[in-house]
């Protein structure tokens, strides 16, 4: 069973473990949109993310217009990428292995889920799985970036670039135990309508036999969980003489933001750092 039950503690691993392996932000409430456009900076305390404006809003209109970008257009709206079948990652120390359905036979339909699997995860290591069926991506265009890195405001703030939108979700964060955890989505496979109605889909849960840890999922029809987003912040220029800095252009001008907190050890809790303040000349090079 956990030994780290505080709330912040279990949510930024989760988001430390997903982060690290997938170099984008997991969203800990799905059903909380997280909205491309939105700018802001990640809460050090619990990992979520504090809008403080979008740059579709009235107020950001001035700011387009003096960054070449005409707010009337749609150069800075997001675009719309075909639909994926599914979308799946785990973090270190987690192991994916073909689910045994005939053990599971009892459960109906995990045959012919379309997205089952059992992980595996190393004992004494906290570990992560993110699911999700059917993700759509909405982002903002490479040249759409370019234009807004030079925004001052921007240059201070996270900005939230690309988002995942899927119909149904699944994340899991393990104690220490090394559980082996099975998950699969159910009744994911069309059924027959009725001549002249529209395409109908066999309503779908999640099942999991997962006795320790935290799980969390959901299911809807359409595609309203944001389970994972893409947080770009603008590069700064390097403060160097002897070799100049690139030439970039789009999102070359953008770099992913560090999380905002020391690493964590297993218990969520993070690594202390110590700085070597032994200032003995024995070890300092000779004049």
């Amino acid at each position: 069973m956990w030994t780290w039950l505080t709330q912040s503690n279990a949510q930024r691993k989760f988001v430390e473990l997903i982060y690290d392996r997938t170099g984008k932000y997991p969203n800990w409430d799905p059903p909380s949109e997280i909205t491309v456009g939105s700018f802001g900076l990640i809460d050090r305390t619990t990992g979520n993310f504090l809008p403080k404006g979008s740059i579709y809003s009235n107020d950001f209109r001035p700011l387009l217009l003096h960054a070449g970008i005409d707010p009337n257009s749609d150069e800075h709206h997001p675009k719309d990428c075909p639909e994926e079948s599914e979308f799946t990652t785990w973090s270190k120390n987690v192991k994916r292995v073909e689910l045994n359905v005939a053990s599971h036979a009892g459960v109906p339909g995990i045959a012919e889920a379309s997205i089952k699997g059992t992980w595996q995860v190393k004992k004494g290591a906290t570990g992560a799985v993110l699911l999700m069926n059917k993700p759509r991506i909405k982002n903002i265009t490479p040249d759409a970036l370019g234009k807004l890195s030079s925004i001052e405001l921007l240059q201070s703030m996270h900005l939230v670039t690309k988002v995942f939108y899927c119909p149904a979700f699944s994340m899991y964060l393990s104690d220490k135990s090394g559980e082996n955890i099975s998950i699969a989505l159910l009744g994911s496979a069309p059924i027959v309508a009725p001549v002249g109605s529209a395409g109908a889909m066999a309503e779908v849960k999640w099942w999991s036999n997962t006795h320790a840890g935290l799980a969390r999922n959901g299911c809807k029809t359409e595609h309203c969980f944001t389970p994972l987003y893409e947080l770009l912040h603008v590069r700064l220029p390097r403060n160097r003489r002897a070799t100049p800095s690139p030439v970039r252009t789009g999102e070359q001008l953008w770099v992913i933001p560090p999380l905002p907190w020391a690493p964590l050890n297993e218990d969520g809790q993070e690594v202390p750092v110590y700085i070597n303040e032994d200032t003995d000349s024995s070890d300092s090079e000779e004049e």
